[in-house]
């Protein structure tokens, strides 16, 4: 008798364990459902589109205030814009007598560094700001992001946006083309005003000299971008009015990005004016501690 109750006892046992195992699957499904659901790329693909969109909105936005700004200024501010016009034209009068004398005292020496430098008004230029905002990420730096950052925006308004439609707009044949300084075709293609290097160049400086503090940085920052525009000129590539335009453009919109994204901070504001003499020009330079930068 045991041993015919054995197999009956085994079919129960195994039919009970089945029963068992069919009513628990749902819930192990139930369970293990929500990780297949996870999908850590497409995460990554939202978090990159929400700020690629965060970012595009902050640039149109920066670019309408800095480009209304004008509606905005108040008396002395018209003032520094005609004495910064008036000094444009300046340099201009004297952009044949300029260019003549750097191509007179052209040699090896300035070929060199006007090769060393230039970089820095394109390819370099973008590295280096990149450089700022890839670090400051790494390393949670704050400024050091805030500061790759505003370069890099200051640099796509400045030299990516303005100086084109300029260069379409005025069509002014550069010196290498054997034009004088005074041959402008709107539309013609020709596009020496203003110069891009320069523009980008004093973009970064002045995004790199008013996030900082002292006057070690804004010095570099500033001869260095004076560099990229003494070669330009060497190169005969541009007037000196050129660099000394997009010198002004670059520094303005620079600058106007950092406080633009500064909160109750106090900026260095700096000061740009070509200077001209009987025996050449250049860029006269300084800075001031203004008064804090708000949003706008």
């Amino acid at each position: 008798m045991p041993t015919r109750m054995a197999p009956v006892r085994l079919v129960r046992g195994i039919c009970t364990t089945a029963l068992l195992l069919r009513a628990l699957a749902p819930s192990a499904a139930a369970q293990v459902a929500p990780v297949e659901d996870f999908d850590p790329a497409g995460v990554l693909h939202r978090s990159i589109l929400t700020a690629a969109r965060e970012e595009a909105r902050r640039y149109v936005l920066d670019a309408g205030g800095i480009l209304t700004s004008p509606l905005r200024w108040d008396g002395s501010q018209w003032i520094r814009a005609a004495a910064v016009v008036a000094a444009l034209g300046v340099v201009a009068s004297e952009d044949d007598a300029i260019d003549e004398k750097f191509r007179s005292h052209r040699s090896s020496q300035t070929d060199a560094f006007a090769h060393g430098v230039t970089p820095l008004g394109s390819y370099a230029g973008v590295g280096l700001s990149a450089a700022a905002l890839g670090s400051g990420l790494l390393f949670k730096d704050d400024v050091l992001r805030e500061t790759g950052r505003d370069a890099i925006e200051a640099e796509l308004l400045a030299a990516g946006v303005l100086t084109p439609l300029l260069k379409i707009t005025l069509g002014r044949l550069r010196p290498v083309q054997g034009s004088d300084a005074d041959e402008f075709h709107a539309f013609s293609g020709r596009n020496s005003f203003p110069s891009g290097h320069a523009t980008e160049a004093f973009a970064i400086a002045s995004v790199f000299a008013a996030r900082s503090r002292g006057w070690v940085v804004p010095t570099l920052a500033y001869a260095l971008a004076s560099g990229v525009a003494f070669a330009r000129i060497n190169d005969r590539a541009h007037f000196a009015s050129d660099v000394v335009g997009g010198a002004v453009l670059g520094t303005v919109v620079g600058h106007s990005i950092v406080r633009r994204h500064s909160d109750e901070r106090e900026s260095l504001v700096p000061s740009v004016l070509p200077l001209v003499t009987r025996r050449g020009a250049g860029l006269m330079l300084s800075w001031s501690f203004g008064g804090k930068a708000t949003l706008r």
